[in-house]
């Protein structure tokens, strides 16, 4: 049985999973777009580039060769295909750890509540951890913590 401390913890931990499970999905989705965008814009820049070199010489090939290879690199240095997974993966650990921190709350008063809250706080750790690899955007953050709130408070 959960104390009314931890059961107030739980609540806590149930809603700041379901926050992130949320901002990584945002997160991924966001990765996943530019890397789109840097793939569309690098096809244009190279088929102009390929068509300024049948035209006349001059600055416009240099500069929009120069544009498709920064472009390329960009998309490479940021690694947003690795990111999207990364995302991903951590949204669906969340999400995870959310539904077992729900089943955990419709089930506050049976005799392992205690060792199954401790289980799931050590897996949040877990995911903590994991989750440094994506970068905090607090705007993001706060979008997805008004969502989850106001289907909770609407809920309860």
């Amino acid at each position: 049985m959960l104390s009314e401390f931890q059961q107030d913890e739980l609540w806590r931990n149930w809603i700041a999973a379901e926050i992130r499970a949320d901002y990584f999905a945002d997160m991924g989705t966001r990765y996943a777009r530019l890397h789109s965008l840097l793939t569309w814009l690098t096809l244009f820049f190279s088929v102009a580039t390929v068509a300024a070199i049948i035209g006349e010489p001059g600055w416009p090939k240099i500069v929009q060769a120069l544009i498709t290879t920064g472009l390329s690199l960009t998309s490479l240095i940021m690694q947003n295909p690795k990111k999207t997974s990364e995302c991903a993966d951590l949204h669906f650990k969340w999400n995870r750890l959310a539904a077992e921190y729900q089943a955990l709350w419709n089930n506050v008063y049976s005799d392992d509540a205690e060792a199954k809250f401790g289980s799931l706080v050590e897996k949040e750790a877990e995911l903590s951890k994991a989750s440094m690899v994506i970068p905090n955007k607090p705007k993001i953050v706060v979008k997805w913590e008004e969502h989850v709130l106001s289907q909770r408070t609407a809920s309860v």
